[in-house]
């Protein structure tokens, strides 16, 4: 491997012809730029990005900061947004955080580093980012919606998931509807699903119960005297918790009870393929981080698709 210098030495011309002639740019002849690539390619030329980052001022670098490695939804919209970049030339780099603390202290690094912007995925609903930080960096963030100058918001309407759960599971002939969520009601999807949930039962005349946490008896005892029941939980995750529980207590899925999860996540579905899911726009959300990058207006989200499985 050589050098941009060392290849200009070696044609006998200057580095900026060089540039030209790897860039496609005019201001060189035909025959010089077939000589240079020609010599390119036979010693194995490669570009720097350090050193173009230097040269240019600019970094075509982003970074994402996550809770977990080990979560199969984080993972799995990762790589969707892994691969929107990598088409738009971008480079990705991705980090598990396990602190706010400490997902501050990367945002600091990538900073100073002058990452072109980082998706973080934060502990706490409503982070405030400090300014410094993204003066020359945008921050966008996913899940939970954060403060700060130079960030923006990303995420499909949850009030919708809640609305197309009962939706589904009312066409489909259940009438206690009951919704399984985790106690963090705080959190923007958490709450928004849970309150899209509560609308669509109200305006349908139907009383919504939500049960924030995962109490077996209260389940168990509830479900033994409710008529055409389902689960409706906030993520496949909790849909698989409910459905061993309620094997274990002798119930039948999907005759006595339907269960429904959100995300459709591709790992997931690998390892329990038969979990009924309102698929997670992981597509959508991740093409749409480009966009925030180059100061275009996001497209809408699509229409929320439910994959009928074995639960339900």
């Amino acid at each position: 491997m050589i050098s941009s210098l060392e290849l200009a030495r070696l044609c006998g011309v200057s580095q900026g012809s060089v540039d030209r002639a790897l860039h496609n740019r005019p201001g060189i002849s035909d025959a010089t730029k077939e000589k240079i690539l020609a010599a390119a390619a036979k010693h194995g030329y490669q570009p720097n990005p350090a050193a173009r980052e230097i040269l240019t001022g600019k970094n075509n670098t982003v970074g994402a900061l996550v809770p977990h490695l080990n979560s199969v939804f984080f993972m799995d919209l990762m790589n969707e947004v892994r691969k929107a970049l990598r088409q738009e030339n971008y480079r990705f780099v991705l980090s598990p955080v396990e602190t706010d603390e400490e997902l501050l202290e990367m945002l600091s690094d990538f900073s100073a580093r002058r990452y072109c912007a980082t998706i973080i995925i934060s502990h706490s609903p409503l982070l405030t980012i400090p300014r410094n930080l993204t003066r020359q960096m945008k921050v966008i963030s996913l899940l939970n919606p954060c403060r700060g100058a130079n960030t923006h918001f990303l995420s499909p309407d949850e009030l919708k998931t809640g609305r197309e759960a009962v939706r589904y599971l009312v066409d489909r002939g259940c009438r206690d509807i009951i919704h399984l969520t985790y106690k963090r009601l705080e959190f923007d999807a958490v709450k928004k699903r849970s309150d899209g949930y509560t609308e669509e039962m109200c305006a349908r005349k139907l009383s919504p119960t939500t049960w924030a946490g995962f109490d077996e008896e209260q389940i168990v005892k509830t479900l033994r005297h409710a008529q055409k029941p389902a689960l409706f939980c906030h993520n496949d995750w909790l849909a698989l918790s409910a459905v061993r529980l309620l094997e274990k207590h002798g119930f039948r899925i999907p005759q006595d009870v339907s269960v429904l999860g959100v995300d459709n996540s591709p790992t997931f579905n690998t390892l329990c393929p038969d979990i009924s899911s309102i698929s997670y726009p992981s597509a959508w959300l991740a093409s749409q981080v480009p966009r925030i990058l180059k100061g275009l207006k996001t497209n809408p989200a699509p229409s929320w698709e439910v994959v009928t499985r074995k639960t339900s």
